[in-house]
């Protein structure tokens, strides 16, 4: 039976973002790529928090039994409380483009610095759900024209971007990517974790994760010259990341170090 892999999607996309990497994984491993709390048609929980995000996520890993978890940017932050709620069930936990932020004002400050588009729709995470809403109603006009100018992004994936809550909007972003919930994961988590950043990432930093690597131990792949969206924009090197280190026998894995990758293609 091949190995069974859940996949949790980052904040402002949905489960599409997955799909070029399950293609290269096909055949070899079962993936399943669920809807977060607050997505699409699945419903908030009680308290928009990292707590309640991942306790309404029991049920699909109680449905679904997998044996590694793999998160993307909002997703990774998910994918450590969920294996800290269910303790033994992972043998591995991957994290992608993991956040590492203490407040809401350092990660507007760094993503502001870097990408005026997404900050805009981030600034005030009051009302900037307003943004959203009527650009998820016109998506079919602007959706096929954004795919054109980004290649990379899966159509599906543009399409469904911005359906989400308001308050998966705010809690999202207030209370799990900028919430400052790492250290406490991290010391918390007795499952083996991997990780695999982009240097150039314009969401989240590249400094803290090599800091948080070294010191719990955990071995990280930099992929040179790949952004944020690096699970579906290079695929192919994501899915050697996840055959090599994430899905590797526990005798196999690598030893705990910060590992360059040659280029992006290869991560």
């Amino acid at each position: 039976m091949p190995p069974r892999l859940l996949l949790l999607h980052g904040y402002v996309s949905n489960p599409e973002a997955w799909a070029p990497l399950q293609q290269e994984l096909a055949g070899e491993v079962e993936t399943f790529a669920p809807l977060l709390p607050g997505y699409g048609r699945e419903p908030d929980p009680g308290d928009y928090t990292l707590e309640g995000v991942a306790e309404a996520l029991d049920e699909v890993v109680d449905r679904v039994q997998p044996d590694y978890v793999l998160g993307h940017s909002m997703g990774a932050l998910v994918a450590l409380q969920v294996a800290n709620r269910h303790p033994g069930r992972f043998k591995r936990v991957g994290l992608a483009g993991l956040p590492v932020y203490d407040t809401v004002e350092e990660g507007l400050r760094f993503i502001g610095s870097r990408s005026s588009t997404r900050s805009s729709y981030m600034r005030n995470p009051g009302k900037g759900h307003a943004f959203c809403r009527p650009v998820n109603a016109l998506r079919h006009l602007w959706a096929p024209v954004a795919s054109l100018l980004l290649p990379s992004y899966p159509l599906p994936m543009v399409r469904g971007m911005f359906d989400h809550s308001e308050a998966a909007h705010r809690g999202g972003m207030v209370d799990i990517v900028f919430g400052g919930h790492v250290p406490r994961l991290a010391a918390a988590l007795e499952t083996p974790v991997t990780l695999i950043h982009g240097t150039a990432d314009r969401v989240t930093r590249l400094d803290p994760v090599i800091d948080l690597a070294r010191e719990r131990g955990w071995p990280l792949r930099i992929a040179h010259d790949a952004g944020h969206e690096l699970i579906f924009a290079q695929p192919r090197g994501t899915a050697r990341w996840v055959r090599e280190r994430l899905l590797a026998p526990a005798a196999e894995a690598a030893p705990p170090r910060v590992e360059d990758a040659e280029a992006a293609g290869s991560a």
